[in-house]
């Protein structure tokens, strides 16, 4: 009698628990089909990080090195070969030479750009620890070394950004030193590169950018002690307005109108300390001011920022990350856990919503970013360099990489010191412990 009580529970229990079993299920299954929504309930775009190389540069830039129509990553002295949509190794090429000095490869910046108008793009580069401005020569051959050339000296050169500053259509670069020597630009419109002087010493700094502050339709140049008013960038007539102090700024400082008012304020990191901030502009020429709000202060080291629409809904997200040892480790937060986010701006209430790409991972932000669709898939993938290496933040919204190769990436085939230690086999007699 007990036993049919039981039996009859049992099947009452079943009957009952079906339908939430099945609830369970379909819930769990619709789970792992989609991303998780982020802190602000917004479907959060995730990433698979992948470390490329191991170099200690820290600046970046793409170029189809081989012709096959895709970019390849290009880092310090070499190029990361791109496998395309289906995945595989990024296979790594020497094509120059770079200064090294102690723990720093000379290469804060990389840009491609067409020097000699040629055909074939060039690459544009600057460091920390060797002098100048360079360009290395496209030999347009395989297998042939890259020849530098020197543009301009520049001296404590940790970064800058690349923008049409003259309204030529055609893009120019803009350097900051950290000496406070003087902010340099160059044309490369012409047959040769012309270079441009803006301002003194005290108006030159960590930190540099571009972005039209007064709405006049010219790019005026940012600085982290003010803004020059673009009057006549050809003939190099600026205006001076040292509206702020941001004190050590990453790069770029951006300009980008946060709360959708019509005037365009500043985001701009601490590349040597904690904080990511914004100013926002009040006001209007001689009553023109600006008043900081917080993004983020629980990191240091935002050495490198970039606005891109990561999530493809038109409206561009906020990369940012902690550099690594930007000063040999004598930086506020040097030994913090490294961290790459994207910050979703809601511009009817002014706020940064943050997300993770990575976090307490090997992956730092050198001083620069790239975003572009990497691996032709159809999504924004990252790139990033620095003194941890080279990754590939590869955007999992578009995934065309077959199962293999996925199993061929995984943690348990790294060749790793303890890699096969305490794995299970399991016998007829029950599991044993090689």
């Amino acid at each position: 009698m007990r036993s049919l009580s039981r039996t009859l529970l049992g099947i009452v229990s079943i009957i009952f628990l079906a339908p939430i079993l099945c609830s369970v299920a379909k819930a769990q299954s619709e789970h792992k089909s989609t991303p998780g929504n982020g802190p602000e309930g917004v479907p959060q775009t995730t990433f698979l990080t992948h470390q490329l190389g191991s170099d200690h540069a820290e600046a970046i830039t793409t170029l189809d090195m081989n012709g096959d129509g895709r970019p390849d990553l290009l880092s310090g002295a070499y190029w990361y070969e791109n496998p395309g949509p289906e995945g595989g190794e990024w296979k790594r090429h020497q094509y120059r030479t770079v200064g090294i000095l102690n723990e720093f490869v000379s290469d804060s910046g990389e840009w491609t750009v067409d020097v000699n108008h040629d055909g074939a793009p060039d690459v544009v580069t600057t460091g920390w620890m060797v002098n100048g401005l360079w360009w290395f020569e496209n030999p347009r051959k395989p297998g042939v070394m890259w020849q530098p050339h020197l543009i301009v000296d520049s001296y404590d050169t940790e970064g800058g950004t690349m923008a049409d500053i003259n309204g030529d259509g055609k893009p120019d670069i803009i350097l900051a030193h950290y000496n406070h020597s003087e902010i340099l630009w160059v044309d490369f419109s012409g047959p040769q590169p012309r270079v441009h002087h803006v301002g003194d010493t005290t108006q030159d700094g960590h930190g540099i950018g571009v972005a039209d502050v007064d709405g006049d339709g010219k790019a005026d140049i940012l600085t982290p002690f003010g803004w020059f008013k673009n009057i006549d960038a050809d003939n190099d007539k600026w205006e001076w307005h040292g509206d702020w102090n941001l004190s050590d700024a990453g790069f770029p400082i951006i300009g980008y109108d946060v709360n959708n008012d019509g005037k365009l304020d500043i985001i701009y990191g601490q590349g040597h300390s904690y904080g990511l901030y914004w100013l926002e502009q009040e006001g209007s020429g001689a009553s023109r001011h600006w008043q900081k709000h917080i993004i983020d202060e629980s990191y240091s080291q935002i050495h490198a920022l970039k606005l891109v629409d990561i999530d493809g809904d038109g409206e561009p997200e906020l990369l940012a990350g902690k550099r690594y040892r930007g000063h040999s480790g004598n930086d506020p937060g040097s030994y913090d856990p490294l961290v790459i986010y994207y910050y979703k701006i809601d511009r009817k209430t002014a706020h940064f919503a943050r997300y993770p790409i990575s976090v307490n991972g090997l992956a730092g932000a050198g001083t620069q970013f790239i975003a572009e669709d990497l691996d032709g898939d159809g999504d924004i993938d990252i790139a990033t360099a620095g003194k941890t290496g080279v990754f590939f933040y590869e955007n999992l919204t578009i995934n065309h990489v077959p199962k293999t190769t996925r199993e061929q990436q995984i943690f348990l085939n790294k060749d790793w010191p303890f890699a096969g230690e305490g794995v299970v086999v399991q016998q007829q007699n029950g599991p044993t412990i090689k």
